[in-house]
């Protein structure tokens, strides 16, 4: 373990708004990093349903691949894509309703795997909780995951610039997998028995904002374990539009969950920029390990 990386984490994660230090974290993790962590695929596995929408059939071309690739050893697993979203609620029960996996991922398509053993990585989520994601918040203070900063987010997302590069980002400090309150939609795996009980609420959230955050605090209320897996380290090819579509979504969320919201963050993540994404999950590794 290197001394002077955990010293930093230490720091950042008793000074969160010190300016600049939990970059200059992310950057120690990087230049110590050696190879990544990689856990092997357990021999008993759940069945398991990955539902997705996509309108984009390059898009949704490079997604099968992915999803071949990172799945390639789950015995029983069942892949629907659907392109006539009328909501994303209302494409995720109707998904839903036509899998069978005992487990159930709801997903974005502009999704890349960043870890060689992803599947196994998603194995252990599976474990600990009934409804889990890469980013959320152990604390619900607004109507984003993020909304109240490190003080409650956890991310550890990738994001591409335009320029070819990558940005690897980090919210927060805490276990590699914890409780949470709410969760962000980019990848969300649940329970089939959970879905079954809370469902997608597509009657007040009938378009493309704030299922997500509905659906994870609504299984969390219900008693359902809902966590954070930092280690499903995910490479997004968007980050988010916060509109003014979105905004009447927000504040139906509010009103749904009597929410009393806090000033947002004005800065939730901090990132590094690098040149390519071959060593980033090795990054994290060593990051959670200090």
């Amino acid at each position: 373990m290197d001394a002077a990386l955990s010293e930093l984490k230490r720091n950042a994660a008793l000074h969160p708004e010190q300016p600049g230090l939990c970059n200059r974290l992310l950057d120690r993790a990087m230049r110590v990093a050696t190879t990544e962590t990689r856990l092997a695929l357990p021999a008993s596995l759940p069945s398991l349903a990955v539902v997705c929408c996509s309108i984009k059939p390059t898009v949704e071309a490079v997604f099968r691949d992915e999803i071949a690739r990172a799945f390639a050893h789950w015995p029983e697993f069942d892949l629907c894509v659907l392109n006539d979203a009328r909501s994303l609620c209302e494409a995720y029960n109707r998904g839903a309703a036509a899998t069978r996996g005992e487990w159930i991922v709801f997903c974005h398509d502009d999704i890349r795997f960043l870890r060689e053993d992803f599947a196994a990585r998603l194995a252990a989520a599976m474990q600990r909780f009934d409804v889990f994601g890469p980013a959320g918040a152990t604390r619900l203070l607004g109507p984003a995951a993020l909304w109240g900063g490190p003080a409650t987010g956890l991310a550890q997302v990738s994001y591409p610039m335009p320029d070819g590069r990558i940005v690897a980002t980090l919210c927060g400090l805490g276990p590699t997998h914890a409780r949470a309150e709410v969760l962000d939609g980019v990848f969300i795996g649940v329970r089939r028995s959970v879905w079954a009980d809370v469902r997608f609420d597509e009657a007040r959230f009938d378009a493309f904002h704030l299922y997500d955050m509905d659906f994870s605090l609504s299984c969390h209320r219900r008693g359902h374990a809902v966590g954070v897996a930092q280690d499903l380290h995910l490479l997004h090819a968007s980050t988010g539009e916060f509109d003014e579509r979105w905004s009447i979504y927000a504040d139906r969320f509010v009103r749904k969950h009597n929410l009393v919201v806090a000033p947002a963050h004005p800065n939730p993540t901090c990132g590094l920029i690098l040149e390519d994404a071959t060593r980033i999950a090795a990054m994290y590794d060593a990051l959670n390990a200090a």
